[in-house]
């Protein structure tokens, strides 16, 4: 649904496969850059000032926990 509203808005009649597979590699790679920099996040915090911020550690839970569920959906439905 969502690809057939994206379509409509940039006016392509059908999206193209290429263009799906490259959404899903950059969305992949988006998560792994911002799940690395912010476990560094909170090592650096960790070991450097001695404390543990709950927002990082509930974030990067967070972001975790939502990519497990889509793994977990995916194999589930596919």
């Amino acid at each position: 649904m969502l690809d057939t509203i994206l379509a409509s808005l940039l006016g392509v009649d059908a999206l193209d496969e290429r263009f799906i597979a490259h959404r899903h590699k950059s969305s992949r790679l988006a998560l792994g850059v911002g799940v690395a920099l912010m476990a560094g996040w909170f090592a650096y915090d960790l070991f450097v000032h001695d404390r543990i911020d709950l927002d990082l550690l509930v974030i990067l839970g967070a972001m975790v926990l939502a990519k497990l569920v889509a793994m977990a959906y995916l194999s589930l439905t596919d």
